[in-house]
């Protein structure tokens, strides 16, 4: 049977103390509802209804390449009330709405299946899905009958003191048939303690009604782990890092230190790759085979190729790095800057916007910004590309086989030929020939015997 989602993320998240949205806030580098929603579609569901409310504008931006029906539960009324906006972007469809928060980041595509396989091989009207913890605070309980059956589910601040120590949780992920979903949910009431409209007061009005309910237990607790505080904000990120970084060193990479290896879960690394402490790999970041990285290093939506070596504190985004480059220590490469095979970034080196040839260095204390740098250059230490007049910026030209001399400015736009040499120290405001030498720079002087003007001593010395 069809199914269709509605995932609830209208909840302003008191708990996390902050003007985000709850769903908004990131774990390793990505909005927690991104998690949830792609689980969701690995499940290949006819709809997704996300419905939305504190911080919608913020949680649209920040899941705006989803494809999914945007839902605006104006004022926040409880869980039920926020399901039932969802009515509209599901008319017509005849199957089985699976019903789940935006706070659960863990839970898997794998368990989504067999709950919704379980829902239909039980032809029950509604399945929830559970789980049984030591720890059930904040959670709300399920009731069962002595034969199993579940009866119905009791939010926490109205259980009675024997329904407070039930183990069995209510998870808030539900799957229900779509027809009973529509009327359940005009018959609930806000007759509680908090004057809200209850979603799980759906399994105890089918429960009264004596439509089968369904309890499916999960397998692995830490699935449900919902995001109230930025305690569980830690703890979830942790438990994600943890099940990341072990996938990767089954497939081959090296971790010298998982527990300081931060790495995003649509990055992807090849076999033989050694990652070091303290690393950060975020985004969409691709990484080749026999690479050397870190420690201490911060990666994220680059591609970089085989038996590439970057070192210590070096910071990359949005860059695309050939085979064989090494790169820092404390080197920078910005957006758009691309590094061709076998070049070298060395230490103190900000690239941004470039491209820098096969084989040619950078070696340190340097400034490449807006520049095409040819095969086979050498850039001395302390060379700044002056790309910036303070209106616009402009574009250099390093031809193959150039020789920067150290501490040389290139003020753009600017264009050195192939072969060219520049003299340490020069200022190079004009185009200079291929095969030629440009010294830009004052004469030296030399004053034979000079003594320096002695000191005036003061009274007080």
């Amino acid at each position: 049977m069809e199914v269709a989602v509605i995932v609830l993320a209208a909840g302003k998240g008191k708990r996390m103390k902050s003007i985000i949205p709850k769903v908004v806030h990131p774990i390793l580098g990505r909005p927690m509802i991104s998690y949830v929603l792609d689980a969701v579609m690995k499940i290949n569901p006819k709809k997704i209804a996300l419905v939305v409310g504190h911080g919608a504008e913020k949680v649209k931006e920040a899941v705006a390449d989803k494809q999914v029906e945007w839902v605006l539960q104006e004022e926040q009324l409880g869980t039920g009330h926020a399901a039932s906006c969802a009515r509209k972007a599901l008319a017509g469809f005849k199957g089985n709405v699976l019903i789940l928060n935006g706070d659960f980041p863990l839970i898997t595509p794998k368990t989504l299946k067999n709950f919704i396989t379980s829902h239909n091989k039980s032809r029950a009207s509604v399945s929830i899905l559970t789980a049984i913890l030591d720890n059930t605070e904040g959670y709300g309980r399920v009731v069962r009958s002595q034969k199993g059956e579940v009866l119905r589910v009791v939010e926490e601040k109205d259980a009675t003191p024997i329904e407070k120590k039930l183990k069995e949780i209510n998870s808030g992920a539900y799957c229900v048939e779509s027809p009973f979903l529509w009327r359940a949910l005009e018959r609930i009431g806000a007759g509680n303690k908090q004057g809200e409209y209850y979603l799980p007061d759906v399994v105890n009005i089918a429960s009264s009604q004596g439509k089968k309910v369904k309890g499916f237990v999960v397998t692995d607790n830490r699935e449900l782990l919902g995001v109230n505080t930025r305690a569980e904000l830690a703890e979830t990120e942790e438990i994600l890092r943890r099940r990341i970084n072990h996938s990767l060193m089954l497939s081959g990479v090296t971790m010298v230190c998982p527990e300081s290896t931060y790495i995003s879960p649509d990055v992807s690394i090849g076999t033989d790759t050694v990652i070091h402490p303290y690393t950060f790999i975020y985004g969409h970041t691709r990484i080749g085979k026999g690479c050397v990285i870190g420690p201490s290093v911060w990666i994220e939506d680059s591609k970089i190729g085989n038996e590439v070596t970057i070192k210590f504190s070096s910071y990359i985004a949005d860059a695309d790095i050939k085979d064989k480059v090494t790169i820092g220590p404390f080197a920078h490469l910005r957006p758009q800057t691309k590094i061709l095979s076998g070049a070298k970034i060395g230490n103190f080196v900000e690239v941004k916007k470039s491209r820098i040839g096969l084989n040619s260095r950078v070696p340190h204390l340097s400034y490449i910004g807006d520049a095409i740098v040819g095969e086979g250059v050498n850039i001395g230490a302390g060379t700044i590309t002056c790309n910036y007049d303070g209106f616009q910026k402009y574009e250099t030209t390093i031809e193959d086989d150039v020789f920067i001399g150290s501490d040389t400015m290139l003020v753009a736009p600017l264009k050195i030929g192939r072969g060219a040499t520049t003299g340490a120290g020069s200022t190079i405001t004009k185009d200079v020939p291929a095969g030629a030498l440009a010294i830009g720079r004052a004469k030296q002087v030399v004053i034979e015997n000079w003594k320096r003007k002695p000191k005036e001593k003061k009274e007080s010395e």
